[in-house]
Formats: structure tokens, sequence, C-alpha cells
């Protein structure tokens, strides 16, 4: 089974808890898919799942309403604004009915269908101006957002914002614990195993995961006090801290590339990605894996880098 059925049980479902999710997945016999060069291949299938599920706009994770559990979105029409075309991305749930309609009703509008590794099928069309899109959204019964994602980077919280998080401490005792420390070297930036104890210690400072069961757990130490918080944004706090610049921008390809160990969050990652309808790209770059997000325009990675506290390259 593929990740199209995945969503396509997700959307006939509606909603649930994180425990039907999980076994969806294990139903659904994903375990063939393995990740993509660009995943953290130590997480568990049904997190990489997720996660792609997520950062397409398919499905929210956590939400008040779904009790910490899963909720399909919407079907929804993304746009796009860029120099001379609209793009529309689907987003949301799916059946196959509404997939005809739409392939028959966006045919006009080149709508192309790509598959992509480890995800759903990216639909997506173009128009030259945005009405067409949003009469074709208003008559298939789809819900339509304009500028998706400036609206949605508009949105978000900035990084520096995070300080207002609870204090929450770190586990101090426990041989199953794999722990690691996020470090800026002058050619690298990586993960370095270390001990439970070292990163309990008084002087110690910084991002560290605590893995068990193939589940991180992510906390941010610093001046005596230690939260709890997504990895993605805590790696983007001590890139600061440090001054360094991750985040490149080619104007004339409309890329926006980033190092694979520095992938944005969830949510600003989305708004990338809503630019096209494509998840990142995967290369090698002077010995360092890089992602690319393509047809980002100028606006759109302005807005990401300043919500990461970052100047562009």
């Amino acid at each position: 089974m593929s990740p199209n059925e995945l969503l396509l049980w997700l959307s006939a479902r509606k909603e649930g808890s994180w425990l039907q999710f999980r076994g969806a997945v294990e139903r659904l016999d994903l375990a063939s898919h393995k990740p993509d060069a660009d995943q953290d291949s130590s997480l568990a299938l049904h997190h990489r799942i997720r996660l792609n599920f997520e950062r397409l706009g398919h499905v929210e994770f956590g939400t008040d309403d779904s009790e910490k559990g899963w909720r399909a979105v919407p079907p929804t029409l993304a746009l796009s604004q860029h120099k001379s075309t609209v793009c529309g991305v689907l987003c949301g749930a799916r059946t196959p009915k509404l997939l005809d309609r739409v392939r028959k009703a966006g045919a006009e509008f080149g709508l192309q269908e790509s598959e992509w590794a480890d995800s759903t099928h990216v639909v997506r069309m173009q128009a030259t101006d945005a009405e067409p899109l949003i009469a074709l959204a208003r008559n298939e019964s789809l819900m339509c957002q304009l500028d998706a994602p400036t609206a949605l980077l508009s949105n978000l919280p900035p990084i520096a914002s995070i300080g207002n998080l609870a204090a929450a401490p770190m586990p101090h005792a426990g041989r199953e614990w794999e722990v690691k420390q996020f470090t800026i070297e002058k050619r690298a930036i990586k993960w370095k195993t270390v001990t439970v104890q070292i990163a309990n210690a008084p002087e110690a400072e910084g991002l560290f995961c605590f893995t068990r069961y193939q589940t991180p757990q992510y906390f941010l130490k610093s001046d005596s006090r230690t939260i709890s918080l997504p990895g993605s944004i805590g790696k983007f706090i001590i890139l600061r801290r440090r001054n360094k610049r991750v985040l490149r921008y080619d104007r004339q390809k409309r890329l926006l590339s980033v190092p694979a160990i520095c992938r944005p969050p969830v949510l600003t990652e989305r708004a990338l990605i809503l630019c096209s309808g494509f998840p990142a790209t995967y290369s090698v770059q002077r010995e360092q894996g890089v992602l690319s997000y393509s047809e980002i325009p100028e606006e759109v990675a302005g807005m990401a880098a300043e919500g990461l506290n970052q100047d562009l390259l």
C-alpha cells in the first residue's frame, strides 16, 4: 500500500487518535517504504509518514479538537502568487471521486499529478490569475486559500518568542536513552553523541535530543533553564545565538536551500512547499546534505528567513 491509499483511509475517517493513525500505517503495510536520504532514518515509520502529511498540508496532528490525535484537513486548493502565474496545489482530504472531478476541471489549467518518494501524489495546476482557480475550487466544493505561503508565514510566531515556553526537566537516568547534542563546528553542523550525565551537568548548555523507542524528545538548556520544544525550532535558536547563517537563496532560479540537518519547522516548511506543491529535493554539496525548495518567490524567502531569525545568503 502507498501513502496515497493511507490518505484515502484518513480522509474517510476524518479524524482519530494517534494510536489509530499508527495502527493504520502498520495495517497498510507501509513498512517497505524506506526514508528518503533527507529524512532521519532513526525515526519510526509512522513518525516519518506523519511529518510528510503535515508538511504537505494533508493532516493536522495534535489539534485541540481532535484530542491530540489527528484530523484530516478539509479539501483545499492552496494558491501561490508568482510573477506571471498563480499556482494551485491540492491539499487535505481526498476521495477517488473528488480526484476525478479535480482532474477533469483542472485539465484546462495544465493539471499535473506527480509521484514523489515517500509521500502522496502532488496535484497542482496553474493559471494566469487567481480568479479561474477560485471558481474551480468553488465549483468542486473545495476550500480555497489565497496566497497560502505568505498567509501561513505571517501567522507563525517568530523563533525568538519560544522563550515563553515553560521549563521542563530533561531525563536524569536510564540506560535506554540515546542522547545527542546539536553542535556547530567550523566545517560541520552535526549531532554529537553524549551521555545522560553530560547533558544534565550544571555547566552544559545547548540543544539535546533524548531518543527512546525511536521517539525523540528535544530540550534546550540555557542559563540554568531547560525547556522542551520541537528540535527544528531549537536548532534555529542555536544557529542564531552562534550567528550562523544557513539559508541560501538563488534569485534567478528562485531556489531556497538549507543544510538537511537544519530542516525548517514543519509549518515553515509547509509554506515553502505550497509555493510549488513539491517537497524539497535532496542533494550532496561539499560533503553536506542540502534540501532545496523550488519556485520560491523572493517575498516568501524573506518572510521565512525573518521568522527563523536568519539572514539570507
